[in-house]
């Protein structure tokens, strides 16, 4: 654990109006707007960034600064004067990185690679603004380019060697807080367990955790399912996650997105009757259900659920059952099945050597989750073949979970 200095600058929560109301944390020092934070999350938004984007930005740049509070280099002036961050500053700045800001705990290294990439995108846009003013002077010029391309070369190295943590973010719920979490949302009249108050809530949260803790569904792409995505009649039940470009009719203020490549998740008989029940009895339950073909609905509104609707349901659980303090987030549920994954591959392929066993389980589990990008792995296979393998596995750590409650609909 690294401890964290109290530091000036925050985050704070400012409303647009001429907006439509929007709402953006930006940057502040001692409570006011930084100006170059605010005018960069500005641009970024008249260049079609979405509020979630903005905002992982604006935790970059707050990065960026503490850091440089940290050092007593005043970045804006560095920046002015042309000079550069040293390598030996970019090598410090990525130790920084790898910590929460607010905890001081190793972070993982999608947020480690984030930070790292917004800072290096905030700065290319203060090095160009100031810049300009040697503009007229080619030779000058040039030499500002040099010294940024010269920096920026650094960022790249460290983006292309991330800080390894703990990887606590990759690990699932262990067996014991399996069963416990899947008897806690059991949705059944008698369950005292259960934190939700009403009866379609309770069913509506039960069918979103386990699409995320066993079939591997990631909080957004869960969000975007809609009715015409599920077959849920005929021998083969299965839905669709689709990988769309850009989310039009989402009425949030944040849209969701799916960042893994487009796949189809297979689903147990017993998974897909409770699904079927939840959409044909239990979604009719929520006003204005029909406006929308989302599966997933407010109670409030029902218009799809918030971004942080998900987050917020775990939230109430963890205030009845403080176990899961800690431990249980929608990626933790994600993690959770391929932990799952990855034993019945360990299983399956437990004949093999090490590597072997390496190198037949990584296309499936790369398939399971969405095609990896940059991979040259699925290649080896035949898609189709892959497929169903994954099918059957998926289907099989559905019916070994559920198992316990298959008489419970």
């Amino acid at each position: 654990m690294c401890h964290l200095k109290p530091s000036r600058y925050s985050l704070v929560q400012v409303e647009f109006t001429k907006l439509g109301g929007l709402k953006l944390q930006l940057v502040a020092e001692n409570d006011q707007i930084d100006l170059f934070a605010g005018a960069y999350a500005l641009q970024r938004f008249d260049n079609g960034a979405k509020p979630n984007t903005i905002r992982v930005d604006q935790n970059s740049i707050l990065a960026l600064y503490r850091f440089c509070e940290s050092k007593n280099i005043n970045l804006i002036q560095r920046i002015v004067d042309l000079v550069p961050f040293t390598i030996g500053e970019i090598e410090s700045f990525s130790s920084y990185c790898g910590y929460g800001l607010q905890s001081g705990e190793r972070v993982g290294e999608n947020w480690y690679s984030a930070r790292m990439r917004g800072a290096r995108k905030f700065l290319e846009y203060l090095w160009l603004f100031y810049e300009g003013q040697y503009s007229r002077n080619i030779q000058q010029l040039k030499a500002a380019k040099r010294l940024y391309e010269r920096m920026d070369a650094g960022f790249k190295l460290y983006l292309k060697s991330p800080y390894k943590g703990d990887r606590k973010d990759k690990i699932g719920l262990t067996p014991e807080l399996q069963v416990k979490f899947i008897t806690i949302i059991d949705p059944d009249y008698s369950n005292k367990s259960n934190p939700w108050k009403s009866s379609k809530v309770k069913w509506r949260n039960y069918i979103f955790l386990l699409l995320l803790m066993l079939a591997g569904n990631r909080k957004g792409e869960t969000l975007l399912l809609k009715l015409n995505d599920f077959q849920l009649t005929g021998r083969r039940k299965y839905f669709d996650i689709l990988k769309n470009t850009d989310v039009i009719n989402y009425p949030r203020a944040e849209s969701p997105s799916v960042k893994t490549y487009g796949r189809q998740v297979e689903l147990h008989d017993d998974f897909a009757s409770l699904i079927e029940h939840y959409i044909v009895h239990v979604r009719k339950e929520f006003e204005g259900w029909q406006r929308s073909s989302y599966l997933f609905l407010s109670c409030r509104d029902g218009n799809p659920l918030s971004v942080q609707t998900p987050n917020s349901i775990l939230n109430e659980l963890i205030l009845r059952h403080p176990e899961f303090s800690g431990l249980l987030s929608p990626h933790r549920l994600r993690n959770t099945f391929h932990d799952l994954l990855n034993q019945a591959l360990d299983k399956k392929f437990k004949g093999a050597s090490g590597l072997s066993r390496k190198i037949m389980k990584a296309p499936i589990q790369e398939a399971a989750g969405g095609w990896a990008r940059n991979s040259d792995m699925p290649d080896r296979y035949s898609r189709g073949s892959i497929q169903a393998k994954v099918a059957g596995l998926q289907v099989l750590l559905q019916e070994e979970i559920l198992r316990s409650q298959e008489n419970k609909q």
